[in-house]
């Protein structure tokens, strides 16, 4: 695991290089941006680097055949420590910064931080999903951020700056991260073999806002399928609103157990529909994506013998999808939007005639 690793923040690396060699690399980073682009991967790449008993801190890179390299890549290093959210909990427990209450105070990312090293130069930490720590935990790590030990590098990674507390962001420098690209992201999607064909892949990380993360949501099979119903409604020759919004509110209960998640699917639905309008737009204004999707074929040779009103249609349809988005963020009932959005598409669409 090296740099070679990440397929993009090449900015981010050269930055922390200069600020190796000037001497003024900060005892606290926040590793802030979207889920899915490679926050954490990057701060262990840090850690490994930062170890490695070979490698100067200059050059900010592993050999990757040292014993710390090889502890690193077997998670045994005594001097690095990762702290993050456990599966299935809204918070990072207390007791992982302090230690359980028999033990407070012996144990947790505290204490092991005010050790010395025990067989590198210093001792790093990783606490992931950093917004996820409650206020007690927040305040807990305070006085370590206040006054890191000597020999310590702390980094902290989040999603949402605006759930970590204004006490915890101002001891940290601030890293940002941005979104990967369309193609790293569909790239990564069949090197890993998480997308079954290379247009699979092209069509998630269409869609991913540049997170590997929501690609893999996108293929989930269910969702899927639910994506290619959508498709057959949008590019029917007369969108049967009544039936499009049974079947997609359907599939929407199906695939979620309660409201929130809900929300997320049904919201999910209505980016599949401006993808949709999107791509439909593209190519009937000559500039066709890499990959059209068949139902998008189908519904553009359709709209394509009415030249401009059938793009001038095909843009009104994608502001409607675009206003149901705003509609579920503003917490309105997600499968009545889906309902009002179908409605909404079969009058549009009739403005134009279908063949």
């Amino acid at each position: 695991m090296n740099w070679s690793s990440l397929r993009s923040h090449a900015d981010q690396i050269e930055m922390l290089r200069r600020s190796i060699r000037r001497g003024r690399l900060a005892h606290t980073y926040l590793f802030a941006g979207p889920a899915g682009v490679g926050k954490s991967l990057f701060a262990r790449i840090l850690s490994r680097c930062l170890l490695c008993e070979r490698v100067t801190d200059e050059d900010l890179d592993a050999c990757g055949e040292c014993s710390s390299c090889r502890q690193m890549e077997a998670g045994s290093h005594p001097d690095f420590f990762y702290v993050g959210c456990p599966e299935g909990k809204g918070e990072i427990p207390v007791a992982l910064f302090l230690g359980e209450r028999e033990k407070r105070g012996q144990e947790g990312l505290i204490h092991d931080l005010a050790l010395r090293p025990m067989i590198a130069s210093r001792r790093v930490a990783i606490i992931d999903d950093a917004n996820q720590m409650n206020e007690e935990g927040a305040n807990a790590m305070l006085k370590t951020l206040e006054e890191p030990p000597a020999d310590s590098l702390l980094i902290l990674i989040a999603e949402n700056l605006d759930a970590i507390l204004p006490t915890i962001r101002s001891r940290c420098q601030l890293l940002r991260f941005g979104g990967l690209s369309e193609k790293n992201v569909a790239e990564l999607l069949v090197q890993h073999e998480l997308a079954s064909t290379s247009e699979e892949a092209i069509a998630a990380a269409s869609m991913s806002d540049g997170s590997l993360q929501t690609a893999q949501q996108l293929l989930n099979p269910e969702l899927r399928t639910l994506r290619e119903q959508l498709y057959k409604y949008l590019a029917a020759a007369d969108l049967d609103p009544m039936a499009a919004a049974k079947a997609m509110t359907a599939g929407v209960e199906s695939l979620s157990g309660n409201t929130q998640e809900q929300r997320q699917n049904a919201g999910w639905l209505i980016r599949f529909a401006q993808e949709f309008y999107r791509q439909a737009t593209l190519v009937l204004s000559g500039a066709p994506p890499a990959f059209v999707p068949r139902e998008v074929e189908v519904f553009c040779n359709r709209r394509a013998k009415h030249e401009s009103a059938g793009l001038e249609l095909t843009m009104a349809l994608f502001d409607l999808a675009v206003m149901a988005e705003n509609r579920v963020s503003w917490n309105i009932n997600p499968l009545r939007t889906l309902e009002a959005l179908f409605d909404d598409l079969s009058i549009t669409g009739r403005n134009v005639p279908s063949a």
